[in-house]
Formats: C-alpha cells, structure tokens, sequence
C-alpha cells in the first residue's frame, strides 16, 4: 500500500501538497488535485484511519471482552454490538477470555479470572480503544472493571460491581412469571419445575418469578414440585423423573439443556410430550425446534442486549451520563407442539 510520500514523489508535488488533497482541504487547484488522486489510486492508496482519528483525540474503536466466546449467549450479543457500532461509524475489536473452556459451569479461580479480566483491558487499553463492552457468561456480578475507574465500561448479560457502569441483563422473573401464567392458562395446577444451581442468581430470579405468579393465582406452592438441577441435560432426565412421579403435569425447566433431558426421559417411557404432560424450557437454543416434539421456549433479547449496549456506550462517548445503572429488557416465549396438549 502507497505511503503519501510515495504518492508526492510519482507526482513531483510536496508531501504537504498531497496531504491537503488526501485530507479534504483547499488550497490546491483543481488540475494538481486531480493529478494527485489519480496517482493515489493508481498506487491504491488506503489512508490510516485508525492515524487520522488518534490525532482527533478518539479511535472510533469500541474493545469487546466476551468470557467465552463459545457459550451459546456470545455471539448474538457481538453480532448486536456489531451492527449498531457499523450504523454509527465505529470498528471493534474482540477479546475472548475462554472462561467456560477454563472452568465449565463450576467456580473460578478468583484470582486467576481476575487477573485475566484485567490483561484483557489492558490489552484492549494499548490498541487504544474508546471504551469497552464486557459480555458475560451468565448474570454475575462483576467486580474487577471498577479498578480501571476512569475508563469507560458498559456490561452486557451481566452486571458490574461499581454502580457507576451501566448494566444490560433481561428480566429472569418476568419471563418465569409468564411462563408460569402460560401453563396456568393450560389448566396445570401441578407444575414442576427444574432449576440450576442454588448459587445461581437466575435460578433465584426465575424461581421467584415462579412462586410470584402461583401466588397470585392463588396455588399453593408444593417444595416437592421444585428441584435443582445443574444446567446439564442430564439432570434434567433425573429430576423430570422425579417430578412425574411427584405427580407434575408440566414442568418448567430452567433452560433447555434441562427440559431436552425431560424430553429424554418421556419418550424413553411413552410419555407423550404436549398431551400427558407440558414441557417449556429457557434459552431458545436450535435444538428446540428440530427436536420431536418441538420445544416450547422463553427467548432471551441477546441481539438486543447487544444493541443496547452498545447505544449505551455511544451515548457515554459522547460525553452523556448513563441514565441507568441498570437496563432490563423483556424476553418473549415461543409456544410450540411440547405445551400445546388439550386443556385439563
């Protein structure tokens, strides 16, 4: 690719002569700067826009650190982000931190994720970013941001320890909350429902969203109609088990890993899915619409927690204050053939 002082010596004008023409300024008549463009596409010169906007005082540049690239939340949340910055004008970079390869669904070595967190800003630091969106692996807090504090954060699918960082998550209780108020409307008064760890903080919100929604139907809540699970398909075979034995009619699982074991274990045993009993997961995840029965799901907005995001971050380049320091966005459920047995 052709420098400008290439460019000044095949045309035989100075480099400050070329540099105005590249740079949109006057100065120059029309034949020069005619001469001038000719010759820079003739040697297919590319202008360094990262260059350019560094002396602007900004790169136009947003970092992205995703925990883990692989898990299933990742990619629609970066293609968000994605779409928004390429509207706005802006490039990104991204990072990945390879938590879930790291560690799975068990804890972290604090310190060591820690000091992962903080290479990777610091990496995105030197390529001189304007500012930098954090995805998460699931809804946790996020406590190591608060040490680069006069940076500019927005967490995605997760939320900071620093209250001074804007936070995109959705709403966990509501989606249980209709979730629950769907299968109700079916008729279920039995309802189980398979949760993941108790550390979660989305087994908590979709459990209180759950109990919310029976109570103000006025069903009394059965403990032996709640179980825990892992997240794992698995789990979701053994305790699907359990809860049809314990007398359940449908059953919630708190995503869909879970309720394909369910599935499993039903048509392992001649339980027709959508007529003997109802199943709805969470997460929206492929398998759902390719398995037999269809799953009936709740769909997280990841794509727009992306977007949301990244407006936000826009919004603090700006120079504007967030308006939150914490955004929660509506999920949607999809019905398909696993809740769609004929009333009680």
């Amino acid at each position: 690719m052709a420098t400008i002082k290439e460019i000044s010596e095949k045309a035989n004008v100075s480099i400050a002569t070329v540099s105005k023409v590249l740079n949109g300024k006057g100065g120059v008549n029309a034949n020069t700067r005619k001469m001038i463009l000719d010759v820079a596409r003739e040697l297919n010169y590319r202008p360094n826009l990262n260059a350019r906007n560094l002396k602007a005082g900004h790169s136009r540049t947003i970092g992205i650190i995703t925990e883990d690239l692989t898990v299933f939340n990742a990619p629609e949340i970066v293609d968000g982000i994605a779409a928004t910055c390429e509207e706005a004008g802006y490039h990104y970079i991204l990072g990945n931190l390879r938590f879930y390869k790291r560690y799975g669904n068990g804890p972290k070595n604090l310190k060591e994720s820690t000091e992962l967190v903080l290479s990777a800003v610091n990496d995105m630091l030197s390529k001189q970013v304007d500012g930098i969106i954090y995805i998460g692996c699931h809804s946790h807090v996020v406590v190591s941001l608060s040490q680069h504090a006069d940076f500019k954060f927005v967490c995605a699918y997760c939320i900071s320890g620093d209250p001074s960082i804007p936070s995109v998550i959705y709403n966990d209780e509501k989606a249980a909350y209709d979730v629950t108020e769907l299968l109700l409307r079916c008729g279920d008064r039995r309802i189980g429902m398979i949760t993941g760890p108790a550390d979660s903080s989305h087994s908590a919100n979709r459990t209180r969203g759950h109990q919310r929604a029976l109570f103000d139907h006025g069903i009394p809540y059965d403990p032996s109609l709640t179980l825990t699970g892992d997240w794992e398909r698995d789990s979701g075979y053994t305790l699907g088990e359990q809860l049809i034995k314990n007398g359940a009619t449908a059953i919630f699982a708190q995503n869909d890993l879970m309720a394909m074991g369910v599935l499993d274990y039903c048509n392992a045993n001649q339980i027709n899915v959508g007529r003997d009993i109802r199943l709805i997961g969470f997460d929206n995840r492929e398998i759902t619409s390719v398995c037999r029965p269809q799953l009936s799901t709740v769909v997280p907005p990841l794509f727009e927690i992306g977007q949301t995001a990244a407006k936000e971050m826009l919004k603090i380049l700006s120079g504007a204050e967030p308006e939150h320091s914490r955004i929660m966005l509506d999920c949607t459920i999809i019905e398909r053939e696993s809740t769609s047995g004929p009333e009680e």
